[in-house]
């Protein structure tokens, strides 16, 4: 990578790999059939093993939240792109990826309860996983994505194979208006931006948002000079830091509001 494109990079999966492989595997059937299997996919997005899914599943089942009540309807999302599975006790063959994400459902519906009829916002979408499983459980009313342009034609792509209890936006930074959204989720994609562009977000939805829930860590380059956790306690105040399980640095957390 050449100066010129560690200047333009915004993020940590902004690498030119990353976003030239989602294109391709938005627009070729064979490489989308087994997308989730691709090395420079599972760096970026696939990448958890069996005892992180135990983690997330441990996590889930001890919980007040009731979301494994419809684990049938979550196993729908291993359908599509051919992920690594494993069998786990009581659950049945499932990603890892996709127990973090019936995880962070767990928290969702702990900390704010029903998601129901709310405008919700994702910042970093991977394939429209955690879409997926939010809107499987709950009637969302809108579900803006936002993200690069070709991840967000994989995302379309793959949820496009599933009938949601939603309506679907998906929007680049540069396409968002100023909302207030009920709800804004980041699941370790905010934290891997810049902070230039985290200013971008933070203006155009977090500062506004009624709820948050941001899975945080602390992996960027120095020169990204990324928002430290305190930092973001600063601007907004509500925040706080819970535990997070599965993690691969002591500094991982979720910030929730």
């Amino acid at each position: 990578m050449n100066s010129q494109d560690k200047v333009l990079q915004t993020s940590l999966t902004d690498n030119i790999d990353y976003p030239e492989f989602c294109l391709k595997a938005s627009l070729n059937s064979s490489i989308f059939k087994d997308f989730r299997r691709n090395e420079i996919y599972k760096i970026a997005l696939e990448h958890d093993d069996f005892g992180q899914g135990l983690e997330y599943l441990e996590a889930t089942k001890n919980s007040s939240s009731k979301v494994l009540s419809k684990i049938n309807e979550f196993l729908k999302n291993d359908r599509i792109g051919n992920p690594i599975v494993f069998d786990y006790e009581g659950i049945g063959t499932i990603a890892p990826p996709t127990l973090r994400y019936i995880k962070i459902l767990s928290d969702l519906e702990s900390e704010f309860g029903t998601l129901d009829n709310l405008n919700i916002c994702e910042i970093g979408v991977g394939y429209g996983g955690l879409c997926r499983i939010v809107s499987s459980y709950f009637k969302v009313k809108t579900y803006t994505l936002v993200d690069l342009k070709p991840v967000l034609m994989l995302a379309q792509r793959y949820l496009d194979h599933y009938p949601l209890n939603t309506t679907l936006v998906y929007k680049t930074m540069n396409e968002l208006f100023k909302e207030n959204y009920d709800l804004v989720i980041s699941n370790y994609a905010f934290t891997e931006l810049r902070r230039e562009i985290q200013d971008i977000y933070l203006e155009k939805v977090f500062l506004s948002a009624t709820k948050g829930y941001i899975t945080y860590n602390e992996i960027n380059p120095e020169d990204f000079n990324s928002y430290t956790k305190e930092e973001l306690i600063k601007i907004i105040p509500t925040i706080r830091v819970n535990k997070e399980v599965g993690i691969l640095d002591p500094e991982d957390c979720t910030l929730v509001w």
